[in-house]
């Protein structure tokens, strides 16, 4: 920022003679930190310096000892008019802060004998006016008592030096910093925000240590930053450093080493000068350095006239501290000032950021309450923190470059907080809201004072569009005394008004129907830029307060932007962002009729950002007052899918704790953002969702929008299956078309009346689920691209994360110097942007002459973009450049050569710029046309004329050929086409066995074939004719005679698979008793036809033992058929499943083989099954062996085609051939037991031993016979 108070000037002057001098011999010393020199004197004795730290001023010497104990500056009653006590009735009672112009600075710099010191202020320290009996008026100066070189010796520096707020509020700062310099007693913590803190730079010899320099000491030599008295004792000493947010307290050095603070006119704390060694001409003509033999020298060398300090210049404009050279007069009678105080106020104007020309970016007005003229230029550093805090914010930040903001310095008598005239008469009501009082001084029309009396005169005299005031604000018009100012709301899209003051409260007025559009935050609040960004939200976007209550009727549900009282979630009008973030509808407060899409809104609290609504409605308003932008892309986000809130439904619940609900449930899955990391290798399987919400912003055009998402590894590459297929996939959209554009709010509409909300927007939702077999690593994350139809990336899984850096925009003239009333705003950027801006031809009716900055990569914070104006009183130099000559060709034209000037944009003949080129098309070449000749040129199918320069076509036409095979235009000769002699291939039908053909052509003479007799259409593919042939249709179900079996073509009745039967052993079909005779057959094994039967005679009672069992003897128990293998004593037996009972064969779904199955109440251990024991038995999927059996049979159960879960009894030992041969969806084989010692190698088919290496079937239970097991079965 420009510095507002002249800087001090030195009078330093070059010797025009040089007088002859006597030197010693000397040399020149290294000086370090922990050096010591003794140079000059005070009160009779020499003063001891060391050297403390050493900077880019050098080496900074600080005094061993105090050197006196003084008041570092005096209180006043009967000067205080004069310099910084004029700033603050404080100062009167405790002196002034301010050490530019203190009593101390102007005391340490002078040479002057006693009571001849220029007191910088006008107040000198005399008796009464410093405390105790401490006055120094009288004293020499500091310096008196030096020597001239001992003087040139001592650096004159400019450097920093904090100043407190009455000076920064009068604008007396440099640089950037803008705020208060934090109190801490701690000195390590004293300097925290030094470098932020307001400052302005002083220029002088000897001075006081500021809280940096003092660190420096503290940090290089511990604890010699506390200071002591010629008699040891810890004394404390003053600082030069203010308290920043007091208009008279200083800092000082306690006898502890604590920062303290104290009033100026205090006379007991000590003084500890410092300087700045001029090593380049300091000599010493003894001593070592050390504090026993310090070095002994001066700079007898260096010439330069007798020093002086001069105090602070006075303002050239006493009354404001910014420049009046761009301003707007008003003329304001008693409506807007009754009192006369404003009646013709001058308005400086100052542009803080100006990126195009006011009528191709929103026009932003801010005007200033309760500052004085003395604090505009605090009002302009509160304007640009304010605005650049505010374009942090979506949407605002989006369009951050497409604002052309001002500063208004309306002046007021007094400042708000005092309670005296202001300019805009803001109160703040009972109710916390500020207004414009129209009764405060009976200013009966002052709340129409923006868009009646600011805005024309601003849009005549300092907006580019220059339109003449259409009336007198001081006259009623006749007709609508509203109508003739609506014009106004076109050209400034937003009137602001800062009130300096800490209070918090905020207000927007908007209805531009009734003149009103302007809203009111204050300056200093603890939340002021959010409460700033809050008004404009209200002021610009048109949105609602989150925080209200009532109710919305059908107007105003259709007029507002992002309230509603619609309960229903299908009939929202934000149904389509359901959610998506954290939108989820709920009621702004407990029992309220008012929704909010999301309870986290800075509408509704200013803690947060805008919600996605509010981003969404804001985007859509900007749109219509700016152009450029044709879609608008929410940041997307990813999460893991899992069905919860994907339908309205799920959205019923309006009250706040299902909201929270929802946004728990919503971070748990989130797998994008700052979330990223959240993804691992338990996603196997997983679904997740890359969503976002596009807004077309063209009411003509659809778009098309492709969406990529992919798992990504941490070296960038894509991660895959088991088979090396990548994990990504791809979705395009649709975006309609915006039809309801022209209801929206646009440039002109007062208001927004009502409008479609989701018209041209679209929720679009890819979801992917990850496989099973996904080769997931530690670090993989989900990547994403949101693409246009040219591939170009409009988001992607770094966008919501993405670094933000700052540029500032500056106006200079040619020269480099700064344009008076630009204050250079700063926004943000996306990292990398390149920007593409176009300056306005004129600032302030200055000519644009060049931009430096743009179009290259922002890629650091404080990138500076200049626009350099042509000063009126200055002479512009050309930066030509060549324009290479070109040759005309036939269609283009070209040009001489000839020289542009980047800055002015005139043309010139010679790279001197002396022949100016006013006619532009005198350079122009035009094109030469074509020279055809008059020869044909001809292919096969036209003849033509060839241009002799470029070749091209000129009279192309087809040949005509008469009644010959010659053209008669250009001569051609045609080449006779062959007649074909067409042979008819009748159509034939296809046989299973043998292959037909559709009817065709072929053509003897050229081997053509032709789908007609004419030969007009040729067949070129000639399979196209060909029918193959369809093979056998052969059903499954057997046929058979008494010899073999087969399956039969439908078609042909063809025998397939035709084979013998092949017999099996006798199955019981009913068990013969004592007095019954039983049944049983032999079947085919594969075609199941009854191939033998026979009966089972009565068992009869002739048995040996006392049950009536034997050998050989069959029985059934439950479903199963038995057979008895062996009788080992009177009560114990063997025996075998041989089989299902013939009602449950092909039903019974559950097996379990039991460990015993008596008969007649003998035991009997089942110990085997039998072969084909269950072959075929096509419901089973269950299957439990019993801890008896032993074997498992040849083809026990063979077929049994739905089997899926086996359990293998502890005792089994082998495993037969072909045992569970077909059964191919066993998912579980479960061994009790570790007794299995055969396994017969076809037990199970190929494809079962494949799902078993698979794991897809599940070997479970005892390990040593899973091993066996899989060792018989050769499966690794």
């Amino acid at each position: 920022m420009t510095k507002k108070i002249t800087a001090i000037f030195l009078a330093l002057c070059m010797a025009i003679s040089v007088l002859p001098m006597t030197i010693q011999a000397a040399s020149k010393p290294d000086i370090k930190v922990g050096d010591y020199v003794k140079m000059g004197a005070y009160n009779n004795a020499s003063i001891l310096w060391r050297c403390v730290s050493i900077d880019n001023n050098g080496p900074l010497m600080l005094a061993d000892k105090i050197v006196d104990t003084l008041a570092y500056d005096a209180k006043t009653n009967d000067n205080s008019n004069s310099k910084s006590h004029s700033r603050s009735y404080k100062r009167d009672d405790y002196g002034s802060n301010y050490w530019k112009d203190s009593n101390m600075r102007s005391w340490l710099n002078s040479t002057a004998a006693e009571g001849k010191v220029d007191w910088l202020c006008g107040n000198p320290p005399k008796d009464g006016y410093v405390s105790g009996v401490g006055a120094y008026n009288e004293k020499a100066g500091f310096l008196n008592a030096f020597s001239k070189s001992e003087i040139a010796a001592m650096k004159t520096v400019t450097q920093r030096s904090l100043v407190s707020h009455p000076e920064y509020n009068k604008g007396i700062v440099d640089g950037d910093a803008n705020s208060d310099l934090l109190y801490y007693t701690d000195i390590s913590e004293a300097v925290a925000n030094y470098d932020s803190s307001y400052f302005e730079t002083t220029t002088e010899k000897v001075f006081l240590l500021d809280v940096k320099q003092a660190n420096a000491v503290w940090k290089n030599l511990k604890g010699y930053y506390v200071a002591y008295n010629n008699d040891g004792m810890a004394w404390p000493y003053w600082l030069r450093t203010p308290v920043t947010d007091c208009n008279h307290d200083m800092r000082y050095i306690s006898s502890s080493g604590q920062v303290g603070r104290y009033a100026p006119w205090y006379s007991d704390l000590g003084v500890r000068p410092a300087f700045y060694l001029d090593s380049e001409y300091f000599v010493t003509t003894s001593g070592s350095g050390s504090q026993s033999s310090p070095y002994i020298g001066s700079a007898p060398n260096k010439q330069e006239d007798d020093y002086t300090i001069s105090e602070p210049a006075e303002d050239a404009n006493p009354d404001w501290n910014v420049s009046t050279e761009q301003s707007i007069q008003l003329t304001l009678g008693p409506w807007y000032s009754n009192d006369g105080k404003y009646s013709n106020p001058t308005i400086p104007v100052y542009t803080i950021q100006k990126t195009r020309s006011d009528t191709e970016n929103m026009v932003v007005v801010v005007c200033g309450e309760g500052y004085t003229k003395s604090q505009q230029g605090k009002f302009i550093n509160d304007v640009k923190r304010l605005w650049q805090d505010a374009m942090k914010y979506e949407p605002y930040r989006s369009y951050a470059d497409r604002f052309n903001v001002y500063a208004l310095c309306t002046a007021s008598e007094s400042t708000f907080d005092n309670g005296g005239s202001t300019f805009f008469d803001v109160i703040v009501d009972k109710y916390n809201s500020p207004v414009i009082s129209n009764n405060l001084h009976g200013s009966q029309w002052k709340n129409h004072i923006f868009e009646r009396c600011i805005g024309p005169e601003f849009i005549e005299k300092i907006h580019d569009a220059h339109i003449k005031k259409k009336c007198d604000p001081n006259t009623i018009p006749s007709g609508s005394e509203y109508e003739p100012y609506y014009y106004v709301h076109d050209y400034i899209a937003q009137f602001a008004m800062v009130v300096n003051t800490k209070s918090d409260f905020g207000g927007a007025y908007n209805n531009r129907e009734y003149g009103f559009h302007y809203f009111i935050s204050p300056s200093d609040s603890y939340r002021a830029s959010k409460t700033f960004a809050h008004e404009f939200g209200h002021g610009l976007l048109g949105l609602g307060d989150e925080y209200s209550n009532g109710y919305l009727l059908d107007d105003k549900e259709l007029k507002s932007l992002n309230l509603s009282s619609v309960e229903d979630p299908e009939k929202i009008k934000w149904r389509q962002l359901l959610g998506f973030r954290n939108t989820y509808t709920c009621r702004n407060a407990y029992g309220s009729k008012m929704l909010v899409s999301s309870y986290e809104c800075i509408m509704r609290d200013t803690n947060y950002q805008f919600c996605e609504v509010c981003r969404l409605q804001g985007f859509k308003r900007m749109s219509q007052l700016v152009k450029d932008v044709d879609l608008y892309v929410a940041t997307p986000e990813v999460k893991e899918y899992t069905g919860a809130y994907s339908k309205p439904s799920d959205f019923t619940d309006l009250e706040t704790s299902s909201y929270y609900n929802y946004t728990y449930n919503r971070n748990d899955r989130l797998l994008s953002g700052n979330s990223k990391s959240r993804f691992n290798t338990n996603m196997n399987g997983k679904k997740i969702e890359l969503r976002t919400v596009i807004q077309n912003i063209s009411d003509k055009n659809a778009r098309q929008l492709k969406f990529k998402m992919w798992i990504k590894h941490s070296d960038g590459s894509v991660a895959t299956d088991s088979s090396g297929n990548p994990l990504q996939t791809v979705q395009t959209f649709d975006i309609p078309v915006w039809n309801d554009k022209a209801n929206f709010w646009p440039l002109g509409a007062l208001d927004h009346i009502k409008s479609d909300f989701n018209s041209g927007l679209k929720s679009c939702s890819l979801i992917y689920q990850i496989p099973s077999d996904a080769q997931l690593k530690s670090g993989d994350t989900v990547a994403f691209q949101v693409l246009d139809e040219n591939g170009n990336v409009l988001a992607d899984d770094n966008t919501e994360t993405q670094r933000y850096t700052t540029v500032s925009i500056q106006y200079k003239f040619e020269d480099g110097s700064e344009i008076p009333n630009t204050a250079g705003g700063t926004f943000t950027v996306p990292y990398g942007t390149k920007l593409d801006l176009t300056p306005a031809k004129t600032l302030y009716d200055y000519e644009f002459i060049k931009v430096d900055g743009l179009n290259k990569p922002i890629v650091s914070d404080g990138t500076v973009v200049t626009y350099y104006y042509k000063n009126k009183n200055e002479e512009h130099t050309h930066n030509l450049t060549l324009v290479a000559a070109k040759a005309a060709t036939c269609t283009t034209a070209g040009n001489s050569a000839y020289y542009t000037c980047d800055g002015c944009d005139k043309w010139f003949a010679d790279a001197t710029g002396s022949v100016e080129i006013t006619d532009k098309t005198s350079v122009k070449i035009p094109a030469l046309g074509h020279t055809a000749g008059t020869e044909w040129k001809s292919d096969d199918t036209n003849h033509w004329h060839e241009c002799s320069r470029c070749h091209d076509k000129k009279d192309e036409a087809a040949h005509d050929y008469g009644s010959d095979n010659v053209c008669d235009t250009c001569g051609y000769y045609k080449t006779v086409p062959h007649t074909h002699n067409l042979t008819l291939v009748a159509a034939k039908a296809a046989t299973c066995t043998t292959a037909g053909n559709s009817a065709y052509y072929t053509c003897d003479g050229c081997d053509k074939w032709f789908a007609d007799a004419t030969g007009s259409v040729e067949i070129t593919d000639k399979t196209s004719v060909k029918i193959p042939a369809p093979g056998h249709t052969a059903g499954t179900e057997w046929k058979s005679d008494d010899t073999n079996h087969w399956h039969e073509c439908s078609r042909c009745h063809d025998k397939n698979d035709e084979a013998a039967h092949s017999t099996s052993e006798w199955i019981i079909d009913t068990a013969a008793t004592e007095t019954a005779e039983g049944a049983k057959h032999k079947e085919c094994t594969v075609c199941k036809k009854v191939l033998e039967t026979a009966t089972i005679p009565a068992t009869g009672s002739s048995h040996t033992n006392s049950y009536g069992v034997y050998v050989g003897m069959t029985y059934t128990a439950g479903n199963l058929i038995y057979q008895i293998t062996s009788i080992d004593t009177a009560t114990v037996g063997q025996s075998k499943v041989i089989g299902v009972v013939a009602a449950k064969k092909n039903k019974i779904k559950k097996v379990t083989i039991p460990d015993r199955a008596d008969c007649k109440g003998y035991r009997l251990n089942v110990t085997t099954i039998g072969n084909n024991a269950f072959a075929g038995c096509k419901a089973l999927e269950k299957l439990t062996i019993g801890n008896k059996v032993t074997v498992i049979g040849k083809n026990a159960f063979k077929n049994c085609s739905k089997l899926e879960t086996v359990v293998i009894g502890k005792a089994v030992k082998t495993i037969s051939s072909k045992a569970f041969i077909g059964d191919n969806k066993i998912k579980k084989i479960t061994f009790k037991g570790d007794k299995l010692k055969t396994v017969k190698k076809n037990a199970f088919s190929k494809k079962a031993k494949k799902n078993i290496k698979s794991k897809k079937t599940k070997l479970k239970g005892n390990k040593k016979a899973i091993k066996l097991f899989k060792k018989k079965l050769k499966i690794k």
